[in-house]
């Protein structure tokens, strides 16, 4: 499982980055105040949930390993109802957090894994 700390060590700094990127945003352009945020909530909500489909991978590779019958689930449930209440707050609260900015980046983690698996691959080559 080395693989698994080394992509959550550059998703964790990229997605620091991009969170930071918002927050300045936020502060310098204050028109664009809720979209920065929607995009903050958004990345946040995504990061948790990459974090815990992690979690959930390593404690069943742990069970295959383990030789383990009894059945394992990915939480998907769990993590599709942290989205849905990002949504709802989004929702609730127009005047903070932009609706669109924060469903745009629910799925920021699963593309910067993307990449980031690609930049990976290509170094060790």
């Amino acid at each position: 499982m080395n693989e698994l700390w080394k992509y959550r060590r550059v998703l964790t700094r990229t997605t620091l980055y991009f969170l930071a990127l918002c927050f300045l945003g936020a502060a310098f352009f204050p028109d664009y105040k809720s979209i920065a945020l929607g995009m903050v909530l958004g990345a946040t909500v995504s990061l948790l949930n990459s974090f815990y489909l992690g979690y959930k991978v390593q404690k069943v590779t742990d069970a295959v390993t383990g030789g383990e019958s009894k059945r394992v689930n990915m939480g998907f449930l769990t993590r599709a109802a942290v989205s849905v209440l990002a949504v709802i707050l989004a929702y609730r609260k127009p005047e903070t957090f932009n609706l669109y900015a924060v469903a745009a980046t629910l799925i920021l983690s699963q593309f910067l894994l993307l990449f980031i698996g690609i930049r990976l691959s290509r170094k060790e080559e």
